[in-house]
Order: C-alpha cells, then structure tokens, then sequence
C-alpha cells in the first residue's frame, strides 16, 4: 500500500517538474523572441540616424561646440571660488 502511495507521489512530482520544464522553455523562447525583435529595431533606428547623420551633420556639430562651451563656462565658475 505504502509502496503504492510513493510511486504516485514520485509520478506526480515527475509529472509537476515536466510542467514546470516546459513553461520555463516557453518563457525562454519568448524571450529569445523578444530581444531579437529589439535588436532588429536597434539596428533600424541606428540606420536611420546614421543616414540622418550624413545628410545633415551641422546640427550635430553645433550641438556638440554649445555644449562643450556651456561644460567649460561651468568648470571654469567653479575653479574661480
């Protein structure tokens, strides 16, 4: 009897541990799914910014000169107190 009521315990641990298997290869896959799906957006915007980029550089550049201005008027105010 007792022989019995382990070998049902046994299968249905068996039987919990296989569910268990197969929902966190689900959950993997889609996973996997969903960052190549990000990459692949990545990829996108990284192209279009690059293309944007070439076309028209000047704005760029005149972000970049304002901002390592406003950064050196920054430093240099703290250097004077």
């Amino acid at each position: 009897m007792q022989n019995t009521y382990m070998k049902d315990k046994e299968n249905d641990l068996q039987s919990s541990l296989k569910e268990g298997e197969d929902r966190i290869k689900n959950v993997v896959s889609d996973i996997d799914k969903k960052v190549k799906q990000g990459q692949e957006q990545i990829q996108k915007v990284i192209a279009d910014v690059d293309k944007k980029l070439h076309e028209n550089p000047w704005p760029i550049v005149g972000g970049v000169a304002v901002g390592c201005v406003l950064l050196g008027f920054i430093l240099g105010i703290s250097r004077r107190n």
